[in-house]
């Protein structure tokens, strides 16, 4: 005999139920455990991509760059085409400084590349440029690209889980964290790498390799997609980082 109309119905509407029941189950199963208490990393941004709304001032970057590359900085400047513009950079003790130059197109659209040359998270905004220096609005768009500097980097697990590290802790394949020659146990370091970061503790010693100043957990390769030994960037972290 088969099943009324409104059998069905009840079935799929106990078969949804079930489903959402059991969802978010799933998905807490799946969260790894264990290593250290460490933020997420980040995934790859779209960031700086566009210039932002046509007759809105903005100011845009992507989120990260190495040191020795040319950061692109892009907006919109209402009211001032064909003006020049200067991109600023904010120092910690000397305030605003100009450190590059270009022009609004008619479209009142900028684009200005600043070669990065120090590391760190880096404030950036764009100002009209004057003889006598730039002339900045209080309320001007600030954005921000963190600079890593380049490294060579492999990384390490297998084989060696269940060893204690030189920081203390015991290797498994949940542990986030690097492995360096000199920096203090729980120093935090920035790890970039194909423009995914993430944030990790030093927990041993290494490399030992000739060539590479880092050594990363198999945890951190897998978060950050790393699979060989080869260049990354990093950074020593501050909150600001994080």
């Amino acid at each position: 005999m088969l099943p009324s109309r409104r059998d069905l119905i009840r079935l799929l509407v106990l078969l949804g139920t079930s489903l959402a029941c059991c969802a978010p189950a799933a998905a807490s199963a799946q969260a790894p455990t264990g290593g250290a208490s460490i933020a997420p990393v980040i995934a790859p941004s779209t960031g700086g991509s566009g210039y932002g709304e046509p007759g809105q001032r903005s100011v845009r970057v992507a989120p990260t760059a190495l040191v020795g590359e040319v950061v692109h900085v892009r907006g919109t400047l209402p009211g001032a085409a064909h003006r020049r513009v200067v991109l600023q950079r904010l120092d910690a003790r000397r305030g605003w400084r100009d450190a590059a130059r270009s022009r609004v197109h008619g479209t009142e659209r900028y684009r200005i590349g600043w070669r990065a040359d120090r590391s760190g998270r880096i404030s950036l905004r764009v100002a009209l440029a004057r003889r006598r220096g730039a002339q900045a609005a209080a309320a001007a768009p600030v954005t921000f690209v963190n600079v890593y500097r380049p490294a060579q980097a492999t990384f390490f697990g297998p084989g060696l889980y269940g060893n204690p590290t030189f920081c203390g802790q015991v290797l498994t394949p949940l542990l986030l964290g690097v492995a360096h020659r000199r920096l203090p146990c729980g120093t935090l370091v920035a790890i970039v790498y194909e423009r995914r970061e993430i944030v990790v503790p030093v927990v041993d010693r290494g490399p030992f390799a000739a060539g590479y100043s880092w050594d990363l957990t198999q945890a951190t390769a897998d978060a950050l997609g790393f699979s060989a030994s080869g260049a990354i960037g990093y950074v020593r972290a501050t909150p600001a980082t994080r």
